[in-house]
């Protein structure tokens, strides 16, 4: 199935979130905590998270019924792996959980470093997490959205991030499945299920600096456990 027709109702998707409130307020604690201005969105849907985002929106998504919902002044119909703008278009880029349903991680990735200017800002649920395991089964269960989700880790987006960005900040919420039903602040870490990576389209360090830095590895086996 293609990913458009995946996600082709839009009310739904949006639904999900007013039900989930709680856990919908605490990833929205980590997308505020950037202070994003004039953001690319890829995967946009129907504006999940756009109040956190100041200044002008453009959103870009591969689904026409996704992006009729939105309420942006700009709207881009197009596949995130072939972005139809030039080299450094835009000051930011935004993009969550779009990830998880990307096959080519790289060619993904590749894209956001090509037209992010300043920044991007990166969200999505890791694999090796309490809220990605059980997004996993749900998957293998049949569930309409996760059935079709390619879950990552955090070091396996890490290293693909390094091979085209630098990362800066990454910061996360719900450490554990409880965490639905309080207020949570973000943690400066990737130990919760959904992590927020900023990176800069420029290298400047090595990746085992990076990865020591963001992911408590062993400085002397960096990668090890890819």
């Amino acid at each position: 199935m293609r990913t458009e027709d995946i996600f082709n109702d839009p009310k739904s998707y949006k639904k999900w979130y007013e039900l989930h409130n709680k856990l919908y307020e605490n990833e929205r604690k980590v997308v505020r905590s950037f202070n994003l201005k004039d953001c690319l969105d890829l995967g946009s849907g129907p504006d999940i998270f756009h109040e956190e985002i100041r200044g002008k929106i453009v959103s870009l998504d591969i689904s026409l019924l996704m992006l009729k919902e939105s309420k942006s002044d700009e709207k881009v119909l197009a596949d995130a792996l072939h972005l139809p703008f030039r080299d450094d278009s835009f000051k930011c880029i935004f993009s969550s959980v779009t990830v998880c349903f990307i096959e080519d991680v790289k060619g993904f990735i590749k894209e956001i470093a090509r037209v992010a200017k300043e920044r991007a800002v990166i969200c999505f649920i890791a694999r090796d997490s309490p809220w990605g395991e059980y997004y996993e089964k749900l998957g293998k269960s049949g569930h309409k959205y996760y059935s079709y989700a390619h879950f990552i880790s955090r070091r396996e987006l890490y290293v693909v991030i390094n091979d085209f960005m630098k990362i800066s900040r990454i910061r996360s919420t719900l450490k554990d499945m409880s965490e639905t039903e309080t207020d949570e602040t973000y943690n400066n870490d990737d130990r919760g299920s959904f992590i927020c990576v900023e990176a800069i389209p420029k290298k400047s360090e090595p990746l085992s600096l990076s990865l020591n830095r963001h992911s408590g590895a062993d400085p002397a086996d960096p990668i090890s456990k890819l």
